[in-house]
């Protein structure tokens, strides 16, 4: 902890205390609840009804997936080109003779049972209650849906982008199906999507509404609201009746009569880009991406009253619906991962406040600072002339520190350090007096 250094301020003026805004700037770990910092928890091992996922060593998936039979939980893993299955909720998750070329898209479908298809654009397989099986009969693809009790496969590429159905309550009969080509311009077909009983088609230039008219085989595409951007593969996700989305011009909520721009006003901005993954749960958006901060774990409220992020990869991100509540689970060294309930955080957390120009540009002096709450904190004050930095440890009162930092613009820090802490005011006392 810094000592305080003496000095001798001049009688001229007063001292101005300003309260920081900690609802703004940038949050890596930290959550605001009732208008405090809290950082809570951090990651903890997901465990199922029979204990925790256990991986052969040097597996790192790149993709999860979860099967929910009419008995329990199964999971599987794509990684090195193999696929590993675990026939329980929670175990060793085995390699098995399934192989694909790159993490297979996956679509939940009912064929006589509950089933996962998984596809690489290549070849085809089915995750049951027995297992993975490859499957012959449905076509290969990159992305799938499944809708009015029909399995919808879209192979990608070409200049005609065309979807495949398959017949009523038959996953593998084509046959008695049909296709709908799309020789419009909007690009590669990214997702289909359920939103209240209404199916949608992502593409990367818009969204589409496919509705079935008169007969069983006889379907149209309607254009639906969408914004003047490129949507960004693999960051498509639902929640509560809405579809959430990044575009290269920033997030998209989409609720089946309307686009509206998601966090588009919160400094927390993730970078458009291929390499993104998401999953909502409990009225959270959760996004694997590049921020400024670097790759993190970024989680977005529905109310867009909170975001922040939370300092991890996210690797192989899924929601997971067990029987004892729907998780966001994902891998981290060696083992899979998920938030225990409340507001999930990491170790060390971080807040940095939005500049504060309390002289209007003109410089002064940043006299003190008071800061209350609970943790063990690291607290920095920064302008262009210089830094300083105070440990502290608070029990849930208020401690005032001399700062004595001269300048125009001020930024500042609050590192928690523990596993968790909360902060509930920081105020900043400035003066425009010399020191002599």
């Amino acid at each position: 902890m810094i000592a305080a250094r003496k000095k001798v301020f001049s009688a001229r003026g007063g001292l101005t205390r300003l309260p920081c805004a900690l609802e703004g700037g940038k949050r890596i770990g930290f959550a605001l609840k009732g208008g405090a910092l809290v950082h809570g928890a951090g990651a903890q091992e997901y465990k199922g009804e029979n204990g925790a996922y256990h991986l052969p060593e040097g597996c790192v998936p790149e993709a999860l997936y979860f099967l929910r039979t009419s008995d329990t939980i199964c999971a599987a893993a794509y990684a090195g080109g193999r696929m590993y299955v675990c026939m329980s909720d929670g175990g060793v998750l085995k390699e098995t003779n399934i192989a694909f070329t790159s993490p297979p898209a996956s679509v939940r479908a009912y064929d006589g049972q509950e089933t996962l298809v998984l596809s690489d654009g290549e070849s085809v397989c089915l995750f049951t209650a027995q297992g993975l099986s490859p499957c012959a009969e449905i076509p290969p693809f990159s992305c799938a849906g499944y809708a009015y009790e029909r399995l919808w496969v879209y192979a990608g590429g070409g200049d005609v982008q065309r979807v495949q159905f398959s017949a009523v309550m038959d996953i593998r009969d084509f046959e008695g199906g049909g296709v709908i080509d799309l020789p419009d311009g909007r690009g590669d077909i990214l997702s289909f999507t359920e939103l209240d009983n209404v199916f949608y088609i992502f593409r990367q230039f818009g969204i589409q509404k496919l509705t079935a008219k008169g007969r069983e085989e006889d379907f149209v595409l309607s254009d639906a609201d969408a914004p003047a951007a490129r949507i960004c593969h693999g960051s498509i996700c639902t929640e509560n009746g809405k579809a959430y989305f990044l575009t290269d011009r920033g997030m998209y909520s989409f609720d089946g009569s309307s686009v509206k721009p998601f966090f588009r006003d919160h400094d927390l901005q993730p970078a458009p880009g291929e390499n993104v993954r998401a999953a909502a749960c409990g009225g959270r958006v959760y996004l694997s991406a590049d921020f400024e901060a670097g790759r993190a774990l970024g989680i977005f409220c529905e109310d867009e009253k909170d975001g922040f992020l939370v300092a991890e990869e996210g690797r192989a991100l899924c929601a997971v619906r067990a029987p004892s509540g729907l998780y966001i689970v994902f891998y981290k060294e060696g083992r899979l991962y998920t938030f225990p309930s409340g507001a999930p955080g990491g170790a060390p957390a971080l807040w940095e406040s939005a500049p504060a120009l309390p002289f209007g540009g003109a410089e002064g002096v940043l006299e003190e600072l008071v800061l209350a709450g609970e943790g063990n904190f690291a607290l920095e004050a920064v302008s262009e002339r210089g830094c300083r930095r105070i440990d502290c440890l608070l029990s849930g009162g208020a401690k005032r520190f001399r700062i004595d930092l001269r300048g125009a613009r001020f930024v500042f820090r609050v590192h928690s350090r523990g596993e968790a802490g909360k902060v509930f005011v920081l105020t900043a006392g400035y003066s425009d007096k010399e020191v002599l």
